[in-house]
């Protein structure tokens, strides 16, 4: 065939030969490209049953356009030969790879990850291969991964390709309902996957024999065994477990399941199954400015240019920055670089002084690691002050070009800053982002906020601004829908504007969680994660969300990978809600060290211990947050478990009645009121609580179904009817809601 051409393509060289035909390099004349095309057995086009398969299966699988799947350019056919022209691969199959040298467990992730996206986008499409195995992966000659034979694997009998007595390779990589002749779905793709997975690892495959029926018996019946090496890896020992459970119902449900677990390494033994750390994240904290002049006329910049540059590095998927909220109690302080970054758990610090100067501002920055205690970068910036919102350009770019990490140039574009057409507009935004979120502060934000729209009302961060001020002001009280309507208007404005506004979409979902707006919720955290999947207040977000509607399971994987990413952040405290509705007391007790000495964490950790029967470990919690000052939610909850306790039952209804009055907008505070009154056997207090907890959006029905709080008043029929319409929405949700993405 070498030298000959086939329509318009000169056959140049033999690359290989399978069990679905002879693939060749080939010369398209008439495009002027290099070409792969492979003649397919005459079987298929004498059959009119498997041409008539192939050809549907080769144009699912041409309609694939992804970098790691190689591209169908089309089917030809001459002489009732059939073939199909592919792109042509330069580089050598994986199992060429894997056995020529040990590959190192950085490159097997990342090799890994491709081939696991890859799949990803075919089976959004509802294609599986059907035949992965090591070599139907194709390394470029760059590095770059490609899935081969796509639209080929289910030509033959209509299903299992590799039957017995077929060749030893593919035998191995089949799942047990391939080899039972099952019916198949996404799922022999991971489990083919996982196979592959371990082969890249060990240089090995999981189930051997010396002929076919011994390979089929070991897929069928035997475990893989992990090797000494897999001791320090048992993250990735957990994804080739799971990828491999022959009940494929124990497999992982989707790749992108896989793919999230495949980001998760050096996990350790202590704590949650997802503790460590993701591959090259970087901890950074940005520092509120310090102005070298006491100056009442701009101390405001000091936080609001900091905010402004934490804004534009969130769209770094390999930069986790603490977030403004965490950094304001630094405003106006001196600050001690080392302990600020020991107590934000951030492995690198930056931080500027300031002095503004007629229309000028000159800034001092300094980006130090703090492991190594070494100043990384050090740069006096001079910019005019009009022009002041270049700045987080300028010092994001040069954080990411010190810090030595990768972005794409989708990051890049969504890391600029957005360009305010009004200099008077932009002052009053920055002014308004300087004031704490307490009552008075929302209000004076809100007040600029208003003013800066009226000068420019196409500038995004200033709808962004006032949408999560007006959920702060939502928070309690009787004008609370007021304001979560106002705060929807502004953070979708925001939207309309920039489309991916990333702190915009994690507000929105957070509200929309709050007032029961759930698949909307939904929508915006997902899409949100897609911008940034390594954004571990994103992950958590969704853990948040998810305990809203009982995806118990769920909030918990989202919690763990959050607390992976972002170990013991004090804010992703309330995670021990679904713990607690797990039944993890145990572990709760022993182990959970978020924000310990905050009410909340205490009152929880009160309610578990109260739980186990441990009133006297459920008492010194309760305690120690009467002893907190200005605390009033909390500090009911906590009163009303310690008159319960003493035996005072109308007391601790008092209490409980008193924080009810405060009129949380939270829908998840509700049911905690109401399950505290279904403690106290009261009925008609329970139920009307439970009704407002339940109109405002909490549907957790597994955890009302499980809660002991409430068997004292479960048998009342008006009880069991709103548990009833927590159960259809919750029901309804779980057909609607994909919990992978």
């Amino acid at each position: 065939m070498i030298g000959k051409t086939i329509l318009h393509y000169k056959i140049v060289d033999k690359l290989g030969e399978g069990g679905m035909g002879v693939v060749y390099k080939a010369k398209d004349t008439k495009l002027k490209r290099e070409v792969a095309i492979k003649l397919l057995p005459r079987f298929i086009s004498s059959n009119k049953e498997e041409r008539q398969r192939f050809e549907i299966e080769a144009q699912a699988a041409a309609s694939l356009n992804h970098p790691n799947i190689a591209t169908i350019h089309s089917i030809e056919e001459v002489d009732d030969q059939l073939f199909i022209v592919m792109e042509y691969i330069d580089g050598r199959e994986l199992k060429d790879r894997i056995n020529s040298d040990p590959i190192s467990t950085d490159e097997v992730i990342n090799i890994a990850n491709k081939i696991a996206e890859g799949l990803e986008a075919a089976h959004k499409k509802g294609i599986i291969h059907r035949d992965i195995k090591s070599s139907n992966i194709m390394i470029t000659n760059e590095g770059k991964v490609k899935i081969m034979d796509f639209g080929l694997a289910k030509i033959g009998d209509g299903g299992l390709l590799t039957k017995v007595g077929s060749t030893l390779g593919t035998i191995a990589y089949i799942s047990p309902e391939q080899a039972k002749g099952e019916e198949i779905d996404n799922r022999t793709d991971i489990w083919s996957f996982g196979v592959v997975l371990y082969e890249m690892l060990t240089g090995e495959l999981p189930f051997r024999g010396d002929y076919d029926q011994a390979i089929l018996y070991s897929v069928l019946n035997e475990e893989p065994k992990f090797l000494k090496k897999f001791d320090i890896l048992p993250s990735i020992q957990r994804v080739i477990k799971k990828a491999l459970k022959k009940d494929r119902d124990r497999r992982y449900r989707q790749i992108s399941e896989l793919i999230t677990d495949l980001k998760l390494k050096e996990v350790s033994n202590a704590g949650s199954s997802y503790e460590g750390i993701i591959k090259d994240i970087k901890k950074l904290a940005v520092l509120p400015f310090s102005n070298l002049v006491n100056d009442p006329q701009t101390n405001f910049l000091g936080f609001a240019l900091a905010d402004q540059i934490i804004g534009s590095m969130a769209y770094s998927k390999n930069v986790l920055v603490r977030p403004s909220s965490t950094i304001r109690k630094y405003q106006d302080q001196d600050i001690d670089i080392q302990k600020a970054g020991s107590e934000l758990n951030v492995n690198y610090v930056l931080a500027a002084s300031y002095l503004k100067e007629a229309d000028t501002i000159r800034l001092n920055i300094e980006l130090v690691d703090l492991e190594s205690e070494t100043m990384i970068w050090r740069e006096p910036i001079e910019i005019k002050y009009n022009n002041v919102f270049e700045l987080q350009d300028i010092v994001s770019q040069k954080v990411v070009d010190e810090l030595k990490v990768q972005f794409s140039e989708e990051e890049r574009e969504r890391m600029k800053p957005d360009t305010p057409q009004n200099p008077v507009a932009y002052e009053f935004y920055l002014r308004a982002v300087s004031y704490p979120y307490t009552i008075e502060g929302n209000k004076i934000s809100i007040e600029m906020l208003n003013n800066s729209i009226n000068l420019d009302p196409l500038y995004a961060p200033a709808y962004m601004e006032l949408g999560s001020r007006y959920n702060q002001l939502s928070q309690v009280g009787t004008s609370t829908i007021v304001a979560q309507n106002k705060a929807e208007e502004a953070l979708l404005k925001a939207l309309s504007l920039k489309k991916d506004f990333l702190p915009a979409l994690a507000n929105l979902g957070f509200l929309y969680t709050d007032t029961g707006k759930h698949e909307e919720a939904h929508e915006m955290l997902i899409r949100a994660l897609k911008i940034n999947p390594n954004d571990a207040w994103l992950h958590f977000s969704l853990s948040y969300h998810y305990r809203y509607i009982g995806f118990l399971e769920e909030s918990r994987k989202e919690a763990e990978t959050a607390l992976a990413i972002d170990h013991n952040n004090p804010r992703f405290r309330s995670s021990i809600i679904t713990s607690m509705f797990l039944g993890k007391f145990d572990e709760i007790l022993n182990t959970f060290n978020l924000d310990v000495g905050s009410p909340f964490t205490l009152n929880h950790l009160g309610e578990v211990a109260f739980r186990t029967g441990n009133y006297e470990l459920a008492n010194k919690y309760f305690q120690e947050v009467l002893s907190i000052k200005n605390e009033i939610g909390e500090f009911y909850l906590a009163t009303s478990f310690i008159e319960f306790m003493k035996g005072n039952i109308e007391k601790a209804e008092e209490y409980n009645l008193k924080r009810e009055l405060e009129n949380p907008a939270d829908s998840e505070n509700f049911y905690e009121i109401a399950r505290i009154y279904g403690l106290l056997n009261k009925t008609e207090a329970c139920s009307r609580a439970l009704r407002k907890s339940i109109d405002m959006g909490y549907v957790s029905y597994p955890s009302m179904q499980s809660d002991s709080f409430l068997d004292p008043v479960r048998p009342d029929p008006g009880i069991q009817d709103l548990l009833m319409q927590a159960k259809m929405r919750h029901e309804e949700l779980k057909k609607k809601l994909l919990t992978t993405y």
